[in-house]
Parts: structure tokens; C-alpha cells; sequence
């Protein structure tokens, strides 16, 4: 399991270098920040700083990508929304989208308020963020030997099934 996250996460990151979507490349970063979480973990005897360069990398690529890529593409989105360029409703859902990871990763942001104004003004509703479950939530590491217990349980129920059923018809 360790392995597959770790090529998930590299994966993510593989395609967050090569797209020039903002909204794209923002998914890919934050799964592959989970991926690499998970990935810590699963095997905690590797520690966590191995994993630290990493999770800092992404931290400044998602920086990086939040104020010179999504604060212009949502300008451009609600733009294009305005003069009726393309679809207005796709536009509104795009630019929310990418508005929801700036609230979520700089709240604090110069142009964020404006921004915002103008896409509720258009009839924008904010779609929340939702970020990528860590695999701690669905997955519960069983304890240590508690494999071994099921197997030892399990040959002790057949041996006394076939002990109950030879003294049963015998």
C-alpha cells in the first residue's frame, strides 16, 4: 500500500509540472500533499523528515500558483462570464472553484475580497473546498499480530467444527 501512494503522489506531481491550469494544477498539489501524508503515515518507522523537503516544495509550488496563475484566471473567468463570452454558468463554476482553494490557502490575499464581490455580484455561489481524505480516515492499520490472531482463531473454529461434527455422526 505504501508503494501505490507513494507512486500516486508522484504521479500528481508529475501532472501538476506539466499543466498550465491553474484549477489543475492546484488538485494535482493537494493530492499529491495527502499522498505524501499518507504515505508518512504508513510507514512511520521512516520518520518525517524524509517526507519534509516534499511537503515544502509543494507548499511553495501551491504559493506559487495561487498568486501567479489563479488570482489572473479568475479575473479573466469572471470576465469572460460578464461579456457572455462562453457559457456563464461554466465560467461561474470555474472561477469559484479556483476562489475556494485562494479562501482555503491565503484568506488574507489583496485582490481576494474584489474578486469575490464581483462573482457574487454575477450570481456566483462558492462551492466550499474540499480537500483530498487522508487515507487515516478510511483505512485502520490493524495492530501488530492481529493478523496471526485471526489466523490461529480461524484454524481453532475448523478444528472443533470437525471435532463437533466426528463426534456428532460418528
Amino acid at each position: 500500500m505504501y508503494r501505490n501512494t507513494m507512486k500516486i503522489a508522484v504521479q500528481a506531481l508529475r501532472e501538476a509540472a506539466r499543466t498550465r491550469n491553474a484549477l489543475e494544477k492546484l488538485q494535482q498539489l493537494d493530492v499529491a500533499e495527502q499522498k505524501l501524508r499518507d504515505a508518512s503515515w504508513l510507514r512511520p518507522e521512516l520518520g518525517k523528515e524524509r517526507f519534509q523537503t516534499g511537503l515544502e516544495e509543494i507548499r511553495r509550488s501551491r504559493e506559487r500558483t495561487l498568486r501567479d496563475q489563479s488570482v489572473p484566471a479568475v479575473g479573466r473567468l469572471l470576465e469572460a462570464a460578464e461579456k457572455g463570452i462562453a457559457e456563464r454558468e461554466v465560467m461561474l463554476e470555474l472561477a469559484g472553484a479556483l476562489l475556494a482553494f485562494l479562501y482555503h490557502y491565503c484568506p488574507d490575499h489583496a485582490e481576494l475580497q474584489a474578486l469575490s464581490a464581483q462573482f457574487r455580484q454575477l450570481g456566483g455561489k462558492q462551492p466550499p473546498y474540499r480537500p483530498t481524505r487522508a487515507l487515516s480516515e478510511t483505512y485502520h492499520r490493524p495492530e501488530p499480530g492481529a493478523g496471526c490472531g485471526a489466523l490461529i482463531g480461524g484454524l481453532l473454529a475448523v478444528v472443533a467444527a470437525i471435532w463437533w461434527a466426528w463426534l456428532t455422526f460418528a
